[in-house]
This record gives C-alpha cells, structure tokens and sequence, in this order.
C-alpha cells in the first residue's frame, strides 16, 4: 500500500517529486503488471493515493485495470438489462421498454440484452471477438417445459478493443401457444469461457 508523509512547513521540490515519483510507481504496478500483486483492495487504495496526489489520468488507467481484474473474477455472465423493447435497440443503453408483456399468436418477441463478465477470443493481432451461443427452454407459469430448443442462435462481435459494453437484440417467434402466461429462460454460453447466464422473462399470448 502506498503511504506518504510530508512534514509541516516547506516542501522542496525534490520531495515533491520523490512523493509524485512513489504515485507513479504504484500506478505502474496496477497498469503494468495487474496479476503481479495487488488484492482489489490494495488496487484500490493505490487509486484513493492518486486522486489525492491529483493524478486523475493515472488513477482512471487504474480503475479501469482494477474493472477488468474484478470483471474477469466473476463467477458467471451477469445482465445489466435483459428486457422486452418495443424494438430493437439502437445499441447499448439505447432501448425502448415494451409497456406490456402481452403479445398476440406468432408475434415476434424482442429482447434486448446486456451482459457482462464475459471472456475475450483474439483471431488476430490487435483483435478482439465477443460471442455467445443462446439457448431457450418455453415453460408454464407451473414450471411443465413445453419447449427446449438448445443452440437457437449465436451472437458475435468483432472489435479492436476488447468492449466491456455488449447489447444484442433476440427475437423469438413462438408458434402454437395457446392463450396464457408462459415463462421464457434464455441461456447465454460464452464462447471464450466456461460462463453461463441465464434469466427469465415472462409473458402473455392473447387472442
């Protein structure tokens, strides 16, 4: 942990900079070597010192690697949004709600989904790829599956930076349901990891 103490009275600029040099050189810690170390906590108290030593450039590098070391701890995919939209959204965070979970026979349901704590594939240098194999089992309000269907779709994306922010819109069109409530489990499985999520969606056919 990074500690620094400055006598009452005048500082010359020496120590200014052997105390800024110990900023640095914990920043570079955290940047450069993130597995070298640091338990979150210690990365954590690394960024407190740089706000306080008024990095702000630094202290931003190391909350980003401090991000990526609890992203990759995670035990599974979580879901900042996994919802039905009135269409499909535009991108991440741009999404419509759908006012109801109603929906008539055969009308297509949209979901927009946002997962996190994925893993990272590399094809090629300076590339990174993103994907996830979708599964969906169809059940009664009862819990009698009516419906698996595994290996539905796929969703990839490709990037030169391996994006923490990943929105992908599915449609489902179920035929044959006859009026009544019905509870929609969508499994994701990473490509580039052991990770799974799962969540629920519940909806209504009408006549």
């Amino acid at each position: 942990m990074l500690s620094m103490t400055l006598k009452p009275g005048a500082t010359s600029g020496a120590a200014k900079m052997r105390g800024l040099s110990g900023v640095m050189i914990a920043a570079c810690l955290v940047v450069s070597c993130p597995a070298a170390a640091q338990t979150p906590t210690e990365a954590a108290s690394i960024i407190e010192a740089l706000i306080a030593a008024d990095d702000s450039d630094a202290a931003l590098i190391a909350a980003h690697t401090l991000y990526a070391q609890v992203w990759d701890m995670t035990q599974g995919l979580g879901f900042s949004q996994a919802l039905l939209v009135a269409e499909p959204a535009a991108g991440y965070g741009i999404y419509n709600p759908r006012s109801t979970a109603t929906f008539k026979p055969g009308e297509p349901i949209i979901l927009s989904v946002e997962p996190y704590g994925y893993g990272y594939g590399t094809p090629a240098e300076g590339l990174f790829t993103i994907g996830f194999i979708v599964d969906l089992q169809v059940r009664t309000i009862a819990g009698e599956v009516l419906g698996d269907s595994p290996n539905l779709t796929e969703l990839d994306l490709t990037s030169r930076y391996p994006n923490r922010e990943f929105q992908a819109n599915i449609t489902y069109t179920l035929g044959g349901l006859e009026p009544g409530r019905y509870v929609l489990q969508t499994t994701l499985r990473d490509k580039n990891s052991v990770k799974n999520g799962v969540f629920e969606t519940e909806i209504e056919i009408i006549d």
